[in-house]
Formats: C-alpha cells, sequence, structure tokens
C-alpha cells in the first residue's frame, strides 16, 4: 500500500508539472509599407532628369507626403504614415502587426481633419506630426499641415539643353484637399522570417501627364494651396492619388 501512495504522488506531481509547461512565444510579424517613385517604367531618383512626351525635361528635387486614419475593414493599421523620399528613402510605415488581419488598406492622402488643427508640439515624440519630426511639412502661417510636397526644376523649351530654366512647387494642403484611397485587396510579399511588405508605386509620369489634366509647369509652376490657387491645388491633389498605386 505504502509504495502505491508513492507512485500516485509521483504521477500527481509528474501532471502537475506537465500542466506547467507552456509552448515557446510565436514570433510577432513586422509588417511595413514602401513606396517606390518611378516615372514610366523607370525608378525615379531624385535630381535626375527624366524626359516627357512632349519633350520637356523634369528634374524632381523632393517628394513628400502623409497618410493618416489607415485601416482595413475598420481595424485600425496606423493613424500616420509618412514618406519623405529625400530623407527617409522608399519607407512608408512599418509596425509589429499580422499581415493577415489586413488584406486591404484605405485612409486618406493627406493629415485627417481631427489632427490637422491639432498643436503640432503635442503629438508623441516618436509622430510624424511632431513638429520636430514634420518640420516644413507643417505651415506656419496657415494652421495645418502640408498633405503633398513636389519639388523640383524643368526645362519648358525644346531646344536640345539641359536647361531648367523653371522651378516648380506644388505644396497641397488644407481640409478640402484631403483625399480618400481605398486598395481592396493587398498583395503582402514576404521579405524575411515573420516580415511582411506591401509596396506602392508612384509614378511622376502619371502625375505630370495625365491625360485628362495634365500639369503644364510652364504656366503652372506652383500652389501653396492658398486663394486663387484652388484649380490647380485640386489638380495637383487628384493627379497625385492617380499615380499612388500598388505594384
Amino acid at each position: 500500500m505504502k509504495h502505491f501512495f508513492i507512485l500516485l504522488s509521483l504521477f500527481a506531481f509528474a501532471s502537475c508539472k506537465k500542466e506547467k509547461i507552456t509552448p515557446p512565444p510565436v514570433l510577432e510579424e513586422t509588417i511595413e509599407l514602401k513606396v517606390f517613385p518611378v516615372f514610366g517604367g523607370s525608378t525615379l531618383y531624385l535630381d535626375s532628369i527624366y524626359t516627357g512626351p512632349n519633350g520637356e525635361r523634369i528634374k524632381v528635387t523632393d517628394i513628400a507626403f502623409y497618410l493618416t486614419k489607415l485601416q482595413s475593414n475598420g481595424l485600425p493599421l496606423s493613424e500616420v504614415a509618412y514618406f519623405d523620399y529625400r530623407n527617409i528613402g522608399n519607407a512608408l510605415l512599418s509596425l509589429t502587426k499580422k499581415h493577415t488581419d489586413f488584406p486591404s488598406l484605405s485612409g486618406v492622402i493627406g493629415v485627417d481633419t481631427s489632427l490637422n488643427h491639432d498643436d503640432p508640439s503635442a503629438f508623441p515624440n516618436e509622430s510624424p506630426l511632431n513638429i520636430a519630426n514634420a518640420g516644413p511639412m507643417h505651415w506656419g502661417w496657415n494652421t495645418g499641415y502640408i498633405f503633398i510636397s513636389i519639388e523640383g526644376k524643368a526645362d519648358t523649351l525644346v531646344d536640345g539643353t539641359d536647361n531648367l530654366d523653371v522651378s516648380f512647387s506644388y505644396h497641397i494642403g488644407t481640409d478640402a484637399m484631403l483625399q480618400p484611397f481605398s486598395f481592396p485587396q493587398i498583395n503582402w510579399v514576404q521579405t524575411g522570417e515573420k516580415k511582411y511588405a506591401f509596396h506602392l508605386n508612384f509614378d511622376l509620369f502619371t502625375f505630370f501627364f495625365n491625360p485628362l489634366q495634365p500639369v503644364n509647369i510652364a504656366t503652372e509652376p506652383f500652389t501653396h494651396s492658398g486663394a486663387g490657387s484652388q484649380v490647380l491645388t485640386q489638380k495637383i491633389a487628384e493627379n497625385f492619388k492617380e499615380a499612388l498605386f500598388p505594384q
């Protein structure tokens, strides 16, 4: 009988130990959103010269923009994402999330009205909306953020020389210029162990030479979204949306 109780105790002890065994932790996934500027079928590099269908020569020196209220079927992904081609490269957003939770992507191009007029110094230090990170993308003279910034130079005289005689600067902002976007199906690409990426193209050829409303740099060289430039501002905002699409 004594041996029976000893065996029973050992069995109970072993059972308790077995119950306390926990499975190894599941590695969390990293998901990334990246943007690749192109000019037609070619990678676009800042400060390089590209030729349009009319012979116009274009050199882009800056591309930056905000996306906000990113979500998938009502599930929030991120409040804000910021693209700065010159200073950050192709990165738009990197988060620890499960890629299968986000089969689609929607949001607004620009800084949503619920955020656009907040104190830029009150956002967390790591937020792209914090004034230390936003820098020139926040207007000091006009409450709110610059949603889209595209700058450069162009040679508008088709004479065989690269005389970049016209500077262009398109700064799009104000609540009226927010552009909703939606990508109903995302193709997540595995780029490493527990690492997935969604790639977007931003086509400057489509942006400048949209067949429905091309931008004439010679006569439409700039807009800062002020009064009197609403038509060009709207054109730039709409062309930008058309030029941003999944790879």
